[in-house]
């Protein structure tokens, strides 16, 4: 089940916007002012956020941008503030969708189901960095055609951040995902295994977000298209 992080200040609008979500089958977390906001999604592993701009302690503008420096999840800004300044200042700070009160809950839910099918994660077997393939049903690794040296577990773990992709994973989300629960290895084998795939691949994909864990960006340093999942 996706879970929703609902930021709105307004108890009753807050709370309409939670049960239209809930009956469309997700799960809601709901919090009422910024500063909330930012302790929760840090918490929890959320894949979209509809934000209010006007919140106590911190405004919505500053918990996308506290968003943003995390993960590229879908995130709609839900405000009646519908001057051009702040929706352009919302779009340079990579908003999804834009919506202005009052609003249509259904309508609303229709826009969350359409921007999270088109984040849905990667499942197909075959995935193209650049000029780089990755079979992940074969275990395989080429680059211009040519085969590269990839062991198992560098595989899956690619495979884990392209899963997760624009998303912020912590050395102990790969190490069970892909060690699993019981293993007796540590954060630097992690940290081992992402620096030896970043050597192979020659590229930035891989990014490190301090203190937490890794992020597979959408845009590398690797020739050609960014990303391309093929069927």
């Amino acid at each position: 089940m996706q879970t929703i992080l609902v930021v709105e200040d307004d108890k009753n609008t807050n709370q309409v916007i939670t049960e239209f979500l809930k009956d469309a089958g997700y799960n809601v977390l709901s919090v009422f002012d910024g500063e909330a906001a930012e302790t929760v999604f840090y918490d929890n592993k959320i894949d979209m956020a509809v934000l209010d701009i006007m919140l106590p302690k911190q405004s919505g503008l500053e918990v996308l941008k506290y968003i943003r420096s995390l993960t590229n999840i879908p995130v709609i800004m839900l405000t009646a503030l519908g001057d051009e300044y702040t929706q352009i200042k919302s779009f340079d700070l990579q908003v999804d969708e834009y919506v202005t009160k009052p609003f249509s809950p259904a309508v609303l839910v229709k826009r969350v189901e359409a921007l999270l099918k088109r984040a849905a994660p990667i499942n197909n077997t075959v995935l193209s960095i650049g000029n780089i393939v990755v079979d992940f049903s074969a275990y395989t690794v080429s680059k211009d055609d040519r085969p590269l040296d990839f062991t198992t577990k560098e595989i899956d773990i690619l495979k884990f951040l392209a899963e997760n992709e624009g998303k912020v994973v912590s050395r102990g989300q790969i190490l069970d995902n892909v060690w699993g629960l019981d293993t007796v290895s540590s954060d630097r084998t992690v940290d081992t295994h992402i620096k030896n795939i970043r050597k192979k691949l020659d590229s930035d994909c891989i990014a490190t977000v301090k203190n937490v864990g890794y992020r597979f960006v959408v845009r590398c340093d690797a020739p050609g298209t960014p990303l391309e999942a093929r069927q």
